[in-house]
């Protein structure tokens, strides 16, 4: 986000009101390893830095680091927590935390971290992760099943309305849930969760795709044979990129073999380190592939019938 003069000015004031000298060169610290606030400002080390010139020098440096979002949530942690052993009153937090809302994004208490509004905006790095920056995702693969026979059987236009409702389905289900689709390309589909709740919501997501595809070929499809998916929800480290075919990682590997070699149609597997992680009203719901743990043993959800 754009750190406009206002804000600068309110965080170099909280910092300077707040605290002294030694307790913002600990803070900044923790986001800059080794951080010399000395070396920063030119001040000589037997002469003491004013409480407000360290404040500037440390906003600048975090901000041109990308940094501003995370010393705020510091700030948020000192007030509510403790740092160093004790809280901190942090005058203007509340100003500070209007003018980053402002801005479009909304700070989230579970996990600690900033997103963006998703009713000002939807983008793929929820407006706050860093290119190249390695975080925990939770996501899951979605394909057609039968695509290439899908669209030699119908008309071109079936199959264009067919994908088109299938990518309202999708959006509605993931998005409402804080989710994001990385990729759309052709019959295969990835989602991204983050921050607080991953783990259920992508679950919940997968979920309700499935149900919704069961009561949209009953009504509306007009495919001469039901519109079936797999879905694959794993999680684990990534780097986020802008790019995303160039998101690269173990996890997305893992999870494209979970879908293609673990799942069945109209079915939704789920590898145990996410399972483990989410609701037990949600896992009550779930079947076990098997006792093996070698290979791993994943969980899947299917609609049942009970007679």
């Amino acid at each position: 986000m754009r750190v406009n003069s206002r804000l600068t000015n309110l965080t170099i004031r909280a910092l300077a009101e707040s605290m002294d000298v030694r307790t913002m060169s600990h803070l900044a610290r923790r986001l800059i390893q080794n951080y010399d606030l000395f070396g920063r400002t030119g001040f000589p080390t037997n002469i003491s830095i004013p409480n407000k010139d360290a404040a500037r020098q440390i906003v600048c440096d975090l901000t041109s680091r990308e940094l501003f979002l995370d010393l705020i949530v510091l700030l948020v942690r000192m007030r509510d927590y403790y740092f160093r052993g004790r809280k901190y009153r942090i005058p203007y937090l509340r100003e500070i935390l209007m003018e980053i809302n402002n801005a479009g994004l909304v700070y989230d208490k579970e996990s600690n971290q900033f997103f963006e509004d998703p009713s000002i905006a939807k983008t793929k790095n929820w407006g706050v992760l860093r290119e190249n920056g390695e975080y925990i995702f939770t996501f899951f693969r979605l394909d057609i099943v039968g695509s290439s026979q899908l669209v030699r059987q119908n008309s071109p236009e079936v199959v264009h309305q067919t994908y088109k409702d299938l990518r309202r389905i999708v959006q509605n289900a993931v998005e409402k849930r804080n989710g994001r689709i990385w990729n759309w390309e052709g019959d295969g589909v990835l989602i991204a969760f983050y921050f607080s709740g991953r783990n259920n919501n992508a679950v919940l997501s997968a979920m309700e795709i499935i149900h919704e595809l069961y009561i949209y070929n009953l009504i509306k499809s007009e495919l001469n044979v039901p519109l079936r998916v797999r879905i694959a929800v794993d999680s684990g480290p990534c780097k986020f990129r802008h790019n995303i075919e160039d998101a690269e990682s173990e996890t997305l590997k893992r999870l494209a073999n979970i879908e293609a070699q673990s799942t069945k149609p109209d079915c939704v597997t789920i590898s145990s380190n996410v399972c483990m992680y989410i609701d037990h009203l949600i896992t009550n719901r779930l079947e076990r592939t098997g006792e093996q743990e070698n290979p791993p043993y994943y969980y899947y959800y299917r609609l049942k019938w009970e007679i």
